[in-house]
């Protein structure tokens, strides 16, 4: 079985992964961490050396070698699902889970860890709003395709058994 994790910044996709992973016994990965092994570089220096498109390219390539993988959960990039055709990849690959949490939850988590966060931290809280809400207008789209579409007040009581009754995987 494999679980693709999506959805904004901020939403806990890696936090949800590895509970799910001890939960139900699974492995998991975090792409952007994989994507930066890979490079042995930062994001944010992949995007300033190399651009956008290649770490995008990035991605697709590492998100396509859990095809081999079972038994495994990926904690995807908040811009995964919008690229490549990653999105229709995922669904016919595994299940997908759109952790999609209020606009004023993620700017609670990440207004305290916008040090970490290259592409918010300029910003002040307003702006955060404004550049959050703005992206999720943007990746709706494809957030909406997922299998599940769950928030941390019911993921956690998510069981992988029940992508048994929507899917064959």
């Amino acid at each position: 079985m494999k679980i693709f994790i999506i959805g904004m910044m901020g939403s806990g996709k890696n936090h949800w992964a590895k509970y799910l992973s001890n939960q139900y016994n699974m492995n998991w990965i975090d792409l952007d961490a994989a994507i930066e092994k890979a490079n042995n570089q930062t994001i944010e220096t992949i995007f300033a050396t190399k651009g956008g498109d290649f770490f995008r390219e990035q991605e697709k390539e590492l998100l396509r070698t859990t095809e081999k993988e079972e038994n495994i959960i990926v904690a995807t990039g908040g811009g995964t699902p919008c690229f490549h055709n990653n999105m229709q990849w995922m669904n016919e690959h595994g299940a997908t889970i759109w952790i999609d949490e209020k606009i004023d939850i993620l700017v609670s988590r990440l207004i305290r860890e916008k040090s970490h966060r290259p592409l918010i931290s300029d910003l002040n809280e307003n702006e955060l709003k404004h550049f959050l809400s703005t992206q999720l207008k943007n990746r709706t789209q494809f957030y909406q395709q997922a299998t599940f579409h769950l928030n941390s007040n019911n993921i956690a009581t998510f069981n992988p058994s029940e992508i048994a009754t929507i899917k064959h995987l």
